[in-house]
């Protein structure tokens, strides 16, 4: 128990009430009770979704409630007639903000404090009022920050209970179902109702989405787990990503949306006869303090390459039990490159050039304009290949998580100075080239400069008579020098 609770420290780094070992408030005080609702757990009863702010904890009506921590009786109240009556005790008498422990649903005649009394551990506060629904009987107990010499009802609840009190017995670990038909998790886009078909592959922003319970020491009533986290490998195979901790501050009314998915294909319930919860793996900045900005967070499977993927989902109980659960799913992400190409020899023919993004092949050639344009290449790192005869072939890496655009300036490569229709030779028909260059709009020497055979840095007919002379008179080679293989 002990080494759990050092396990899941990561959890309670972020909590912000200070940890202290207490009792259970109802007989048998040094044993777990039966829970019929967990700390962070979907509720709505037909008006607005929440998230539980507290542990309700099963007993008979009558069964008595004490104090589980010395303090001032900081609140008698009720927030909505004879059912909910409670009683707060704080860490403080005066106004300062405090600390403190809240139990709730008691019977108005049975409570024996009052406002401003100092209690003891272990002072009889009162009885469990008879619930008249369900036989749910229950201790609504949290802890609690406020300020004042009196509270009034609108204190902060700040921490789960299971994270302080002694002697946990929950022998059952949480237990996941199939979230979407019979999918494991559910893919959709990021925080959208637009779902990943059963066995489509998933491409972009993905929230993904797990259904997952509990129990502890009952077995009619379904809780949420303490604990969710998540590793996708093929990604990042050796680490594990916390999605959920259900500890510290609980901002139970706003932030609902951001842990638990809820429409039609993951339906999240949770009242006195049904109990379906839809948590998200990915909508977690990596801590354990459930915020809204956490929502926007995703699997951006932009950022990685295409192929097969195994999701894995492992939900915790306080007591130490764990469960693990996984299924595959595949990433397509397709994305087009685009930009222009030029030539640093001044070659005025910009088509031809071959843009290939070597991992799946797709490749496009510029026009005359110099322009290219790839499309459906896939996501992740690519090799991008830029290659045109007599030119250097160029490779790059880029990133494709998005449309892209290069513009390149491409150089000769290793050619033979004055093969100008480059077929590796320096003849007569370079010459002919040439002059159907020149006189004709033919194509162009490739590369350019290789069919400067003279050397003046322009191509004309003085490039062909240069070739006919070294071929047919033994003149000087191309460049003043020996042709370059």
């Amino acid at each position: 128990m002990r080494l759990f609770y050092l396990i899941l420290g990561v959890c309670l780094i972020f909590a912000e009430s200070f940890v202290f070992a207490i009792s259970w408030p109802m007989p048998p005080t040094d044993s777990s009770g039966r829970i019929g609702n967990s700390y962070g757990e979907y509720q709505n009863y037909g008006s607005v979704a929440y998230m539980h702010p507290g542990l309700d904890i099963l007993a008979p009506a009558g069964t008595p409630v004490y104090a589980v921590k010395s303090g001032y009786v900081k609140a008698v109240l009720t927030t909505s007639a004879n059912l909910h009556w409670r009683v707060a005790i704080g860490d403080s008498a005066g106004a300062v903000e405090c600390d403190g422990w809240l139990y709730a649903h008691l019977s108005e005649m049975s409570i024996m404090v009052s406002e401003g009394e100092w209690v003891e551990e272990g002072t009889l506060l009162g009885d469990l009022v008879h619930w008249p629904v369900a036989d749910f009987h229950h201790l609504h107990f949290v802890k609690i920050r406020h300020s004042g010499v009196v509270w009034s009802s609108d204190w902060q609840f700040i921490g789960n209970p299971l994270d302080e009190l002694e002697n946990i017995s929950d022998p059952d670990a949480p237990v996941f179902e199939n979230a979407f038909g019979a999918q494991k998790f559910a893919f959709s886009n990021n925080e959208s109702s637009d779902y990943f078909a059963i066995g489509q592959a998933v491409s972009g922003d993905v929230d993904i989405i797990c259904k997952v319970w509990d129990y502890i020491n009952h077995y009619d009533w379904k809780l949420a787990p303490y604990k969710i986290e998540y590793r996708i490998e093929g990604d990042n195979p050796d680490v594990w990503t916390n999605s959920i901790c259900f500890t510290g501050l609980l901002d139970y009314a706003n932030n609902v949306s951001v842990i638990y998915r809820d429409d039609a294909s993951c339906n999240s319930r949770g009242d006195y006869n049904y109990r379906d919860y839809y948590l998200y793996l990915t909508n977690t900045d990596g801590d354990s303090v459930i915020e809204t900005s956490d929502a926007a967070y995703s699997w951006e499977t932009a950022e990685i390459n295409n192929g097969n993927y195994t999701v894995y989902a492992r939900a915790y109980d306080r007591a130490g039990n764990s469960t693990t659960d996984s299924m595959s799913v595949a990433v397509e992400n397709f994305f087009s490159l685009n930009g222009s190409i030029s030539f640093d020899d001044n070659n005025p023919d910009l088509s031809g050039v071959n843009v290939i993004a070597l991992l799946n092949g797709q490749d496009g050639l510029s026009d005359d304009l110099g322009n290219y344009s790839v499309a459906d290449i896939g996501g992740g790192l690519q090799t991008i290949q830029f290659s045109r005869a007599g030119y250097l072939t160029i490779d790059t890496t880029i990133m494709m998580n998005q449309n892209g655009v290069i513009n390149l300036t491409m150089s000769p490569g290793d050619y033979v100075l004055g093969d100008a229709n480059y077929d590796t030779q320096v003849n007569v028909g370079d010459a002919v080239y040439i002059i159907n260059y020149v006189f004709k709009n033919g194509p162009p020497p490739t590369p350019y400069a290789s069919g400067d055979a003279n050397g003046d840095s322009k191509i004309d007919i003085g490039d062909a008579v240069y070739l006919v002379n070294y071929v047919f008179r033994g003149g000087p080679p191309p460049g003043g020098k020996s042709p370059q293989i």
